[in-house]
């Protein structure tokens, strides 16, 4: 019998079965972008963390296959998770937490927050990776800091945005910027007594525990600021309990 394409169920039927067949389409091409994101991010997560180390510049770890950067990072990483008090948490891979959701989830009450640290040693060298999480001026703020040996001093740093505004806020995340914090030496700690960071405006009283604040860019340099001041304390606890 041959069809009426014309007729209004012929219409209906067309649009239905254009909509399914869409729809399948979009639903596999979705899953596969997903996976290749997700990929992606956790590709820029162990360069972030490499970088801080001092193993390699962001430029040069992008021209690294994703599968060097996944052994590498393997190969040279190791991974805690504490609790604001400085206590252990097992079972928790430090790689998995994410730590700007982490962040937001706990906004309100840190001190039941997850706290990963992630440790480069080599021949020569051993640094603390310490990711941290805050708030811009349009959207998160991150990064990802090294200190060195003695715990204490910031020996490496990057910083990445959501939404900053170029050539303002998003100056966060180039070199120039992140070269304060290790130029000239910065430190945790004075003594027995913790001080974290601060980014202020009109020059450094304290040089050790200070960094100049982004010209034009207050909010997101008081949004670096409030991160940086409190991010190290769950660390500086659990060095005291535990020999990494």
């Amino acid at each position: 019998m041959a069809v009426n394409k014309n007729s209004t169920g012929y219409t209906f039927g067309f649009a239905i079965l254009l909509v399914v067949v869409c729809g399948v389409i979009l639903a596999s091409l979705a899953k596969i972008l997903k996976d290749k994101q997700q990929a992606n991010i956790a590709n820029e997560k162990r360069q972030f963390i490499l970088s801080a180390a001092g193993y390699a510049s962001m430029d040069t770890l992008k021209t690294y296959e994703m599968s060097e950067i996944e052994e590498l990072f393997n190969k040279t990483i190791q991974q805690n998770v504490y609790d604001f008090n400085g206590k252990p948490i097992a079972g928790v891979e430090a790689f998995s937490i994410d730590i700007v959701k982490e962040y937001k989830a706990t906004k309100d009450s840190p001190k039941t927050r997850k706290y990963p640290v992630f440790s480069y040693k080599n021949e020569n060298d051993e640094k603390y990776i310490i990711p941290m999480a805050g708030n811009g001026l349009w959207g998160p703020i991150w990064g990802f800091c090294a200190l060195g040996k003695d715990k204490n001093t910031i020996e490496g740093i990057v910083f990445d945005h959501k939404s900053e505004t170029p050539g303002l806020g998003a100056k966060i995340a180039e070199k120039p910027f992140q070269d304060l914090f290790t130029l000239t030496p910065k430190m945790v700690m004075k003594g027995e007594k913790y001080m974290g960071l601060k980014v202020v405006k009109g020059g450094l009283k304290d040089p050790d525990h200070q960094i100049d604040a982004i010209a034009g860019a207050t909010i997101t340099s008081n949004g670096v600021g409030a991160m940086m001041k409190t991010a190290f304390l769950p660390y500086m606890k659990a060095w005291k309990k535990v020999n990494n």
